[in-house]
């Protein structure tokens, strides 16, 4: 048995209860923000309804740490997790929880586990919207606060690996896309192993 099920059983015996999000939670809008009024550097990301940053700006309306959901466009319902002060823009919703039973950071891994569900949920033709009665009406189990803070310490730890995984691999593609072109470069190297030194010296010159 995990630590996670002790805690279930120390805890909630009986069963961990659900709530409907919009019962743990509040979700708006933020701030309409010009495009001509952004920088392309600057000390707070203005995020809106794409998954980037739409641009920078001196000036934030929202705190570290805190959940958005982009509300239109191709990109509508995906699920982010700002760590800096931010401008949320007009496109983008902010969520965040109204009970001290419900952790932020596990309320953004559960947001998580439901972005594709909450993606197909947009509606509209052209630019896609997202309408937040769908994701206040989704379900979230609540067990005790010791509890979710142990699942969030378990996915922190995933998603660090998950990161130091990453960085690996594209460590290991850059490295794998110089020898290709290295070993694949066979004028290059020819010309520059001179007349010994090269990858097609003696097998390549007598066929």
């Amino acid at each position: 048995m995990n630590k996670i099920d002790q805690l279930i059983q120390q805890y909630c015996p009986e069963g961990v209860q659900f709530k409907t999000l919009g019962e743990v939670i509040e979700i708006y809008t933020g701030t309409q923000f010009n495009k001509s009024d952004m920088q392309e550097t600057g000390e707070y990301p203005c995020i809106n309804g794409g998954i980037e940053a739409s641009g920078y700006s001196d000036k934030w309306n929202e705190p570290e740490k805190t959940i958005t959901i982009s509300q239109g466009g191709a990109s509508a319902g995906y699920v982010n997790w700002i760590l800096t002060k931010f401008w949320a823009g007009a496109h983008c919703y902010v969520i965040r929880p109204i009970t001290e039973e419900l952790d932020n950071r596990y309320l953004y891994f559960f947001l998580k586990s439901k972005e594709q569900k909450i993606m197909e949920s947009k509606h509209g033709a052209g630019i896609p919207g997202l309408n937040r009665d769908k994701i206040k009406a989704l379900q979230i189990p609540l067990p005790p606060i010791a509890v979710q803070c142990e699942i969030v310490s378990t996915l922190d730890k995933f998603t660090e690996l998950e990161a130091e995984l990453e960085a690996e691999l594209e460590a290991r593609k850059k490295q794998y896309e110089h020898y290709r072109c290295k070993l694949l470069s066979f004028n290059e190297l020819c010309v520059c192993g001179g007349g010994g030194g090269g990858l097609l010296n003696g097998s390549q010159s007598k066929r």
